[in-house]
């Protein structure tokens, strides 16, 4: 045999176990308990949009737009059922792994080190959430549009510069942050490369591929008939009051950049990533002595991107999600190492410290699931969630808020009624699962339904008035003639609901105290 062809026969093998791992790691972690506000947070907008009732258009979302469309995708590949959505998120583990695979393999590190920082990747990335996350889905393919720039001016490739805004696009439409943070970092290299190689061919790609985007999006507005001025509120303004309540710390901020600042998390908690950081960026200032151009220009970029990750991790109110950077800096600071005599003194400690904190971080996040904050719970009094229904094979229910027992009887129950009921209806839940499990459509009037001006706008906001006009038009147009609330004790109460209806009035009924409620619309007339 060629041993060329062996080779590459080699890799391919190689390629396709890492990638069978990726998946089944994903998919094991995700079916070990749940957090209801993210574990659910996509399949009942993906099944809306299969229904013809669409984001932005007809119901809040500030984020996680491409998300409910590949939501959507797996659900009509796989059925509505809860493997469907591990499946989404399985496989966009798959394609992060895919690209940092072929990245490591460009920085000509030896195959051995690209397989294990590929599987040590695969297992820090998605599986910390194991459910389709937004930030997760943004960070991934922020990381292959940075691969395919770094690749992009190693090989000269067109394609890739065509491609690029594609991905940038992809990230920003799953999340505004950091793809924001990402793609300012990444027009400076872009535009250094070009003007300093004089080739122009490959900015008319770039260009080419951006506008491409712009009217992709555009005809997909119109096509959809989603007004510009939905998305403007929803995806743009809103989201940056968020922001700004969360770097100037203003009351509408549920966390803020100042509560973060402190050298316990600052250091604390990254340090692995700065292990592998800081003598990154110290490389980086010899080698502009040694006037080493195209090393140096994969390090800045590397580092940026990791900077500006880091600091949209300190202002997210969610768990860790970026130690998977560990191996990829790790893999960075090898290419550079391997260029000095240095290379056999601290090749085996690289390894040692990202296997070290690939085991460590595992456990923790994946294992015990710190993501959703279950790690002081006991996995053990976990129960098969097929008990609520047959769409949720494989899940072991726990979640923090509730015994397992209890909040599995409360869902269904409150699935028993919503099912029994014939009339058009609307749920406000965080268990944003039942729509796609009884294969009816609930009416849904935002992805989340937390009360602090962070998932959408309160009567104290400015654009409360927006939010409003949007799901009076939702209640009005799907002729809605009950709205039940179904939740854990006083967490969804009625009381903020009621204010966001105009002349409407309520019959009110407590089906299971304080959990679950039915609110029929009746005339206001005495």
């Amino acid at each position: 045999m060629d041993l060329k062809k062996l080779k590459s026969f080699k890799e391919l093998s190689l390629l396709l176990g890492i990638l069978i791992y990726a998946y089944i790691v994903n998919w094991y972690t995700g079916n070990i308990g749940i957090i209801p506000i993210d574990s659910f947070g996509f399949l009942d907008t993906g099944f809306s949009i299969l229904k013809g009732h669409l984001p932005i258009r007809d119901f809040w979302i500030f984020t996680g737009l491409v998300v409910d469309y590949m939501e959507a995708f797996f659900l009509l590949l796989f059925g509505n059922n809860w493997n469907s959505h591990l499946a989404h998120s399985s496989f966009m583990n798959i394609l992060a792994t895919a690209g940092v695979f072929f990245f490591l393999k460009e920085l000509n590190l030896k195959l051995v080190y690209v397989v294990f920082y590929s599987l040590s990747f695969a297992t820090l990335c998605y599986p910390v959430s194991g459910t389709p996350f937004a930030y997760i889905h943004a960070y991934i393919f922020s990381l292959l549009a940075i691969f395919s720039l770094i690749i992009a001016t190693k090989k000269r490739s067109t394609l890739l510069w065509f491609i690029l805004p594609f991905l940038c696009s992809l990230a920003f439409l799953s999340m505004q942050t950091p793809t924001t943070y990402i793609l300012i970092i990444l027009l400076f290299p872009i535009f250094h490369f070009i003007s300093k190689k004089n080739n122009y061919k490959n900015l008319k790609y770039f260009i080419l591929g951006s506008i491409s985007c712009f009217l992709i999006f555009f005809l997909f507005l119109y096509v959809s008939k989603t007004p510009i001025t939905n998305f403007i509120y929803q995806y743009i303004l809103f989201p940056i009051t968020i922001g700004e309540g969360r770097i100037t710390s203003s009351g509408f901020a549920y966390i803020s950049l100042l509560d973060q600042l402190n050298l316990k998390r600052l250091f604390g908690e990254f340090k692995f990533i700065h292990f592998f950081l800081i003598p990154l960026i110290f490389i980086s200032v010899k080698n502009f002595k040694k006037n080493k151009e195209l090393d140096n220009s994969i390090n800045l970029i590397i580092i940026f991107a990791a900077l500006a990750f880091f600091f949209n991790q300190l202002i997210t109110a969610n768990q860790i999600y970026i130690f998977s950077l560990i191996p990829i800096l790790a893999a960075v600071l090898q290419m550079n190492i391997n260029k000095t005599d240095l290379n056999f003194k601290f090749s085996y400690l690289i390894i040692f410290i990202v296997l070290f904190a690939t085991v460590k971080f595992h456990h923790r996040f994946n294992i015990e699931r710190k993501f959703h904050d279950l790690e002081n719970l006991d996995k053990t009094k976990a129960v098969n969630a097929k008990l609520i229904h047959k769409n949720f094979n494989n899940l072991m229910w726990i979640s923090k808020f509730d015994d397992p027992n209890n909040e599995l009887k409360v869902i269904k129950k409150a699935i028993n009624v919503i099912e029994k009921d014939t009339r058009s209806k609307t749920l406000i839940t965080h268990y944003q699962f039942m729509s796609t499990f009884l294969n009816k459509p609930l009416n849904i009037l935002n992805r989340w339904y937390l009360w602090d001006n962070n998932t959408h706008p309160t009567e104290n906001h400015k654009y409360f008035a927006v939010y409003k006009s949007l799901i009076n038009k939702n209640i009005k147009e799907n002729k809605v003639e009950v709205i039940y609330l179904l939740g854990n004790e006083n967490e969804i109460l009625f009381d903020n609901v009621k204010n966001y209806f105009n002349d409407i009035c309520f019959k009110n009924k407590m089906i299971i105290k304080k959990r679950f409620s039915s609110h029929e619309i009746i005339s206001c007339k005495k």
